[in-house]
């Protein structure tokens, strides 16, 4: 599967939080409740549109995916693929691949999970990430070189 990440404009920007409220809002809602506002304004404030690539499968548009390198791990803050794209290997295909860019580099690869998204957490542990921490709603999780 040849997959490509295309950097996300400024001007698109503003589809990213409806996807994100779209796909996040289930597991967010039942974990501790959704606020739109509170939601929209940490999404904006905390995420940089050079973090956010659409991921496209050829000419197919099958997800998005932000992450961000930093000297210490390549953390992947959100990864969607799109509903009528899932349970094709999508997700397992773009973490591979973020696994394998930041491993070489010489870094872990990190995310949190939510806890109740057990669709999100079985994929990233048949993955090969483990649980580095955890608080009541979260699990941090990394994959490390060695771990692939």
């Amino acid at each position: 599967m040849d997959l490509h990440f295309k950097q996300i404009t400024e001007a698109e920007m503003a589809l990213t939080f409806d996807l994100f409220k779209q796909h996040m809002k289930p597991v967010i809602e039942e974990a501790f409740g959704w606020d739109d506002s509170y939601q929209e304004n940490g999404f904006k404030d905390r995420l940089k549109t050079c973090w956010f690539y659409w991921v496209y499968a050829k000419q197919t548009l099958v997800g998005l995916v932000c992450y961000k390198t930093t000297s210490e791990s390549v953390h992947i803050h959100l990864l969607i693929v799109f509903d009528e794209m899932q349970r094709q290997g999508f997700g397992r295909q773009i973490s591979r691949q973020l696994q394998s860019s930041a491993h070489q580099q010489g870094l872990p690869l990190t995310l949190s999970c939510f806890k109740n998204n057990q669709p999100a957490f079985s994929l990233y542990k048949m993955l090969g990430f483990t649980i580095s921490s955890e608080d009541q709603y979260f699990y941090s999780m990394i994959s490390k070189a060695a771990d692939i």
